[in-house]
């Protein structure tokens, strides 16, 4: 039963906003800033850090924003907060993305705050999964959770497929990997000091995959030691064979890209609630014209907004975390009523 209509108080929004930082953001830009005002609590892009070089048309700057939206509502609907999405409320506003309106309360069910849970610990895992596969029900159970309006997973299966998808996207590997910018703006973000400034990709959460013993993996991971060597050890015999999903969008709009962020950080949720990994794989979908290369070559019909690792994490510790920005840093309370 409904209680009546109450107000969160900023302590509500500030642990929206608090579970919203943890969302996985590209090369943990974190290019949000949040407003909570009366009965709302409004995202924003922060348009001052989108990556000229990897995301000139700011796809992923949306998508990064989506899976912080997803998070921020999960948090107010664990806190028991009926909540109604608005998606880019205002056309005069464009960096408004999103409002999150608070429309009563009641007491939060037991998916939900299961969900909530796994939200707090979920990582991205860098690191080669365990070669046993996951079950093909868990993976249904993902490709499902990234359902919603406009948007659906898919999983990458059969054998010609996977081969396809590593040819290409071991293809955009290479285009990126030999693009000066994209090198020099991997550096400024993979950096000893990224703990301190809370931002960016530290090297003690980037694999070290030595010379002399490449990784073995049929779709390449980003080679994120190009911008500084990383300090997390990893196997040398490990034969990568992940689960891929991809989560396509019917359309390619800012609000389709937004429901792309949402579906994915969705899907690492849930992953995490089952007691898998899992770490996006996006060098295929980057930038507009290596993405419609990408559509073409795979005969995908829709647009692809996230591709996913997924599979077993090691027994080893978990990996190391990237840093979030404070609260105080990205959240504005403006007076209340």
């Amino acid at each position: 039963m409904t209680e009546p209509t109450s107000h969160p108080a900023a302590a509500d929004a500030e642990q929206a906003v608090a579970l919203a930082v943890r969302a996985p953001s590209i090369h943990n830009t974190q290019p949000w800033r949040w407003v909570f005002a009366g009965n709302s609590l409004q995202l924003y892009a922060d348009r001052s850090r989108q990556l000229a070089a990897i995301d000139p048309d700011g796809r992923g700057l949306l998508v990064s924003c989506g899976g912080a939206l997803y998070l921020a509502w999960l948090a107010l609907a664990a806190q028991g907060w009926q909540v109604e999405v608005e998606r880019l409320p205002d056309p005069a506003d464009p960096d408004l993305l999103a409002r999150l309106r608070i429309t009563g309360r009641g007491a939060p069910d037991e998916a939900t705050r299961a969900a909530a849970a796994a939200a707090a610990h979920r990582q991205t895992d860098r690191r080669p999964f365990r070669t046993d596969p996951v079950p093909e029900a868990l993976l249904a159970e993902l490709s499902k959770a990234a359902d919603a309006d406009g948007v659906y997973g898919h999983l990458v299966i059969r054998d010609d497929e996977r081969l396809d998808l590593a040819v290409v996207v071991s293809w955009a590997d290479r285009v990126e990997t030999s693009d000066e910018a994209y090198r020099a703006e991997l550096a400024r973000w993979v950096r000893p000091d990224a703990e301190q400034a809370r931002e960016g990709v530290p090297p003690a959460a980037v694999p070290h995959v030595p010379a002399e013993a490449p990784r073995h993996t049929e779709v390449p991971v980003r080679d994120f030691e190009l911008g500084a060597a990383g300090a997390e050890p990893i196997p040398a015999a490990v034969d990568e064979k992940p689960a891929y999903l991809v989560i396509f969008t019917d359309g390619d709009s800012e609000e389709a890209r937004l429901r792309g962020g949402e579906a994915y950080v969705r899907v690492s949720v849930e992953a995490e609630r089952l007691g898998l990994a899992s770490s996006a794989l996006t060098q295929g979908i980057d930038l507009p014209g290596v993405r419609a290369r990408m559509r073409a070559l795979m005969s995908w019909p829709d647009h692809p907004q996230m591709i996913l690792r997924i599979g077993w994490p090691t027994s080893d510790p978990a990996p190391p975390s990237t840093p979030r920005r404070p609260v105080t840093d990205v959240l504005t309370v403006l007076d209340q009523p």
